[in-house]
């Protein structure tokens, strides 16, 4: 709710409110603190762990005390012996002797002791120190007192629990959903809330899904108390246990949280830690719910051993998962959608604040006057008087139809005209596309696209290979040449002499651009030689073709020619053509009219039109299995550099840590492309090192960046998740804060340049869903006194938060493309998953309905949006409205991005290089739950392997 009757405007409601003493009232928790002796003891430990499994990356398993003490207190135990303010702290106490004896336990069974020689009158000097460290019962409103003018002050573990007596609270009211139905919501150890007696079912039985309900304690910007932001999730429920790696559990007793347990093993065989069972069994505790999770993972590895000697499909048992529910990894395909709903949402809102009632502080968030830029595929703006003249029209005639809409669609394609605008503004005088095909129906396709969108009659157009015909004139044209030799799947062989052998002239040159737009396919296992070693990923086509282009420094796109089912041959609107034409022409680093358009200041002020606008994406490299050495960090960055003359138009440059050369975007992908990513080392540099070191890659980089720009300002968006780690100054907790206190070595980007060459600004935006509050609806307060609020369900535009001191914070709201698109249906507006329609089959075409569990139910989702002056007469609010309007209007899309137009074109340049997909971690992509669909398990392969 709102304070002091708000003033006129709109409002944004949400999920999230001041997480503040008169909140959290009378809960306690019991926190034991380790000092800096007991921490190096536990350090000492942990080296002894990866000394005895002879791996670098093993930790000293402290969840097999975490579950102990979980079962053994009643759910809610957390442990974090990390170097930083290690604590263990616990909702209920813990009594000391139990406390060492668990330690013990775990420190020898760690250390590969049999549970039946260890002797529990003899601990370690670990267990010793963590049992006699002093255990505080601390009220929670005692660490919530807000600070004046500062960030949240309220301890690390605080953040940990302060959920779990708030989730207690939550569940003790039945959550209405509608006038004849309550949901029963339970709290589990994790401090979320689970509809644990309700779950949701396929319409042909045995397949569950549960809703979901995370709390979670985070920091806003320049707000000083810390902030409670709920949202809500569709948890699927695996018919295995042995594939999943955590499992829901009821525990006996009445009172007692759901259990969220993690599974140890591989995939196949996971199982609750054994460990930790025969530590109970030692204590001589209740620990039945563990020991039912054991023995149905016994039973399950035995229907896989007995399928596997057999060689038959392995079935697992259907049917309601009683105490135990396994977490089904969320690449499955599931008979029950993701998402939880905007309605879900709404509710879950509206009881919150019943069960707070005044002691829950939203915060305000209040609508932006602004206008959004008007997209080319946005219907025509036009008057009342026009709208119902053309209205009128069509009612009028005999065939309305054919008068099209009243409110008429602009092509997503740029026009002939901004497309040869900026190739001239680049030095060029014509744009050429090299076709490369090696399936007819892909190459009609291709041509098709071209008289899309240079308006070309297809008629007696059937250009042979090899001879270069007009798309607009002399400006832009167009050649094909067969290459089925360079572009089919199979070893890598000389592709480079197919290519040579097609004909085709690839280099930019004599003032002309050249972009390659080619066909490719998924390889599947056919595509591997008979006998043959390699794997999937060595007779992809893409990547390596990807990178010879790359390394003639021609631009490339791709459009997939095949699938699953045979040859693509698009029924209606070939969407993944255009999107690949178009994403070709971002490659080109073409910028049409629309990026001057979204950049038009809002009135005379600050002349955002007048800077360079840039983007710094950075990542961090997993290791996979087999390397070895430091993770590696790729850092790559684009810049929206404004026009120096009337006419011309915005240009774009590109960079990267692997080629550090401020280029045009067209030679710097090319060139990042061209380059492998750089291998792990044996260096031992730490944590913050390394980081550092990558701050320091993009203070050189933005160095160079100003003397490349000349004197023209600029400003940098970067990611919150990255950069929180390179820069403390980015950081909530750090934010008015002094350089002199920090720990990274540089402060901002660009902080230790000459003040001339520093960036005018720094703009960091989040678009972690676990992060950003989740919006649920606005409110709209009117100006007469007599007039009620009016609530909306949606929200699409700019908000700021009203801060309690320094500089605000805004929120830019989005509502999926996929809820509110043509024939989206907007699952979950109206109604919850408990009330989903089933499927409908008929003869009439009319009748026939899809089954609305199966499907995805969408929500709202937002990015928050933190500017930072970095020198005077910069306009923050200039800055939060412009990046929403390059989210709002993206490079060639007809829908928002979720990053700015700078921003994600540097991290396009990393996701479109021949290796991010090989050594990015992989997600489990399967397409089916093992034990879901006939699936036989042959020998050889362990699970994982086979189904991935």
């Amino acid at each position: 709710m709102i304070e002091d009757a708000p003033a006129p405007g709109k409002y944004l409601n949400a999920l999230a409110v001041r997480c503040t003493p008169e909140l959290v009232g009378n809960a306690v928790v019991h926190v034991r603190h380790l000092d800096e002796v007991t921490w190096k003891l536990w350090d000492d430990f942990d080296r002894h762990c990866k000394k005895r499994f002879n791996n670098s990356d093993a930790q000293a398993p402290y969840s097999i005390a975490t579950t102990v003490l979980s079962v053994i207190s009643g759910g809610y135990v957390h442990f974090d012996p990390g170097r930083r303010a290690p604590f263990l702290a616990s909702l209920n106490p813990i009594d000391d002797a139990l406390l060492r004896r668990v330690i013990t336990l775990t420190y020898h069974l760690a250390l590969g002791q049999d549970v039946g020689t260890i002797d529990l009158t003899a601990p370690p000097e670990l267990a010793k120190r963590i049992a006699d460290t002093t255990e505080h019962k601390y009220l929670l409103s005692d660490h919530l007192q807000p600070a004046r003018n500062s960030q949240p002050t309220a301890p690390g573990w605080l953040f940990r629990t302060v959920a779990w007596e708030l989730a207690e609270r939550i569940s003790s009211q039945p959550w209405s959903i509608s006038e004849h139905r309550a949901i029963t919501l339970r709290p589990d150890s994790t401090g979320g809330l689970v509809a644990f007696d309700d779950p949701w079912q396929n319409e042909q039985g045995g397949r569950y899904a549960l809703s979901r309900t995370a709390l979670k304690l985070k920091t806003v910007p320049n707000i000083h108390d810390p902030v409670l932001m709920l949202s809500s999730r569709v948890t699927r429920i695996s018919s295995s246990l042995v594939f999943s790696k955590t499992a829901l559990a009821e525990q006996p007793g009445r009172g007692r949280p759901l259990l969220e347990v993690s599974l140890t093993g591989r995939g196949g065989a996971r199982t609750i830690n054994r460990l930790a069972l025969q530590a109970l069994g030692r204590l001589e505790m209740d620990y039945s719910i563990l020991r039912t999770i054991d023995e149905r993972s016994r039973r399950e590895q035995k229907l896989l051993a007995d399928a596997k000697e057999k060689k038959e499909s392995v079935r697992f048992p259907r049917g309601h998962p009683g105490q135990v529910w396994p977490i089904l990894p969320k690449s499955y395909s599931f008979p029950i959608g993701t998402g939880t709903g905007m309605h879900h949402l709404r509710l879950l809102h509206r009881h919150f604040t019943n069960v707070f009632a005044d002691t829950a502080a939203p915060l305000e968030i209040r609508e932006v006057r602004m206008s959004m830029p008007h997209r080319p595929t946005d219907a025509e703006n036009i008057s009342k008087q026009e709208y119902l003249r053309r209205k009128q029209e069509r009612a009028d005639h005999p065939e309305p139809k054919t008068l099209g809409p009243i409110r008429a669609r602009g092509s997503l394609f740029p026009t002939p005209e901004s497309i040869t605008a900026s190739i001239e503004t680049a030095g060029f005088a014509k744009l050429r596309v090299v076709c490369l095909w090696y399936r007819d129906d892909t190459r009609l396709r291709m041509l098709d696209t071209f008289c899309k969108n240079f308006d070309l009659d297809p008629k007696g157009l059937d250009p042979h290979d090899g001879k270069e015909f007009a798309l607009y004139g002399d400006h832009i044209t167009a050649v094909f040449h067969h290459a089925e030799d360079f572009l089919k799947p199979g070893p890598a062989g000389n592709r480079t002499a197919a290519l040579a052998a097609t004909g085709a002239s690839l280099l930019s040159q004599d003032g002309v651009l050249v972009g390659a737009w080619c066909e490719t396919e998924i390889p599947a296992a056919a595509d591997i030689a008979d006998g043959s070693e390699a794997s999937i990923d060595d007779v992809d086509a893409k990547p390596q073709t990807k990178k010879i282009l790359a390394e003639r420094g021609v631009p490339s796109q791709y459009l997939r020619g095949n699938d699953d089912k045979g040859v693509i041959k698009p029924k209606a609107k070939d969407h993944p053509a255009e999107m690949a034409l178009l994403d070709l022409y971002r490659s080109l680093g073409i910028i049409d009219d629309r990026i001057a358009n979204a950049l038009r200041p809002e009135k005379a002020g600050y002349p955002v039109d007048r800077i360079a606008h840039v983007g710094i994406y950075v990542r961090q490299q997993n290791r996979r299995k087999g390397e070895f050495g430091q993770p590696k960090v790729i850092i790559t960055a684009s810049a929206l550099v404004p026009p120096q003359d009337d006419g011309e138009a915005w240009t774009m440059l590109g960079w990267s840590s692997i080629r550090p050369d401020w280029q045009p975007y067209r030679t710097a992908q090319p060139a990042f492309h061209a380059s492998a990513y750089p291998e792990g080392t044996g260096d031992k540099k730490n944590y913050r090192q390394r980081w550092d070191d990558a701050a320091e890659t993009v203070e050189r980089a933005l160095a160079d960046l100003a003397d490349e720009l000349d004197g023209t300002p600029y400003v940098v968006t970067v990611d919150s998740l990255a950069s929180r780690r390179m820069w403390d100054g980015l950081q909530n907790m750090h934010l008015g804060g002094s350089p002199e206190k920090a720990n990274s070595r540089y402060w901002l980007p660009g902080s230790t340049l000459a003040r001339d060459e520093r960036p005018h600004g720094i703009i960091r935006i989040n678009i972690d869903d676990e992060e950003v509050l989740q919006p649920v609806g606005t409110t709209y307060i009117a100006k007469g006194k007599d007039s009620e609020p009016v609530e909306k369900e949606t929200a699409r535009t700019l908000y700021k938060v009203t801060t309690d001191f320094s500089t605000p914070v805004w929120i830019l709201c989005n509502v999926p493309r996929a809820f509110d698109g043509d024939g989206a249906g907007r699952l979950g507006s109206k109604y919850t998953r408990w009330d989903a329609k089933p499927s409908v089959s008929s003869e009439k075409k009319e009748e026939r309905r899809k089954g609305e569990m199966p499907q995805n139910w969408y929500s709202m989702t937002a990015s928050e949006i933190y500017p930072l002056a970095c020198a005077d007469g910069v306009s923050l609010e200039a800055l939060a409205i412009t990046t929403a309007k390059l989210c709002h209007q993206a490079q060639f899309w007809d829908g928002r991005s979720r990053f700015p137009v700078p921003l994600h074109a540097a991290k396009q340049m990393d996701l479109d290089h021949p290796q991010y997909r090989r050594t990015t971690a992989p997600d489990e992509k399967v397409s089916t739950e093992p034990g879901a669909e006939d699936l036989l398990v042959e020998g050889g392969k362990g699970q994982d392997e086979q189904l991935a």
